[in-house]
């Protein structure tokens, strides 16, 4: 008897655990599909704005923080763009690009903002060079910030991240340091 009293409980133990699984897998997609098309339907110059809004509404919505660091990150609000993809990664401990991101601009010169390139490679390589496509929510992160920017050269995995999350100046040195022969910079082609 007690035996089947086991079986049942761990059966419905394991039932609830899959039920419970569901149900987060679900309000993550939904976090994801609010943020980002909060973020593709708002102009380029009111997306910081509706990301804090939607944070206001959901907290916990960890794409929003992330999206809200991007916006951040390519309006050159080096401190601001830190706590968003800190608060990213810490609602979302999946989003490696958060922790990559984070760490990158609280190592970034404050005095220059262009230092943001050096910092997401280096922070790059201090973290063993993790693969940052590795993961489908980042994935998915760095598409929606493809479709509010220009084409990009051709790079490689980090290079298009350093592409997506910064703004045009970053850009446009982006593209001269893939002109250049140093070999520090190779890593951004593809």
């Amino acid at each position: 008897m007690w035996q089947r009293i086991t079986e049942t409980a761990v059966l419905l133990l394991v039932g609830a655990g899959a039920v419970l699984a569901l149900l987060s897998a679900r309000l993550r997609r939904r976090c994801y599909d609010t943020a980002l098309r909060t973020f593709l339907a708002a102009p380029a110059t009111e997306r910081t704005d509706a990301m804090r809004e939607l944070i206001q509404a959901e907290d916990g919505n960890a794409p929003a923080w992330y999206l809200l660091g991007c916006s951040l990150l390519r309006a050159e609000r080096i401190d601001e763009a830190a706590r968003a993809f800190g608060m990213a990664h810490h609602r979302d401990g999946n989003l490696q690009t958060a922790a990559l991101l984070t760490f990158a601009c609280l190592k970034t010169d404050r005095d220059r903002p262009c230092d943001i390139i050096e910092q997401i490679l280096t922070t790059w390589q201090e973290m063993q060079r993790p693969d940052v496509l590795g993961k489908a929510h980042d994935r998915r992160l760095l598409d929606c910030l493809s479709a509010t920017t220009r084409d990009a050269p051709r790079l490689s995995p980090l290079g298009r991240l350093m592409w997506l999350v910064t703004g045009p100046a970053e850009q446009s040195r982006i593209e001269k340091l893939l002109a250049t022969d140093q070999p520090r910079w190779s890593v951004l082609r593809e």
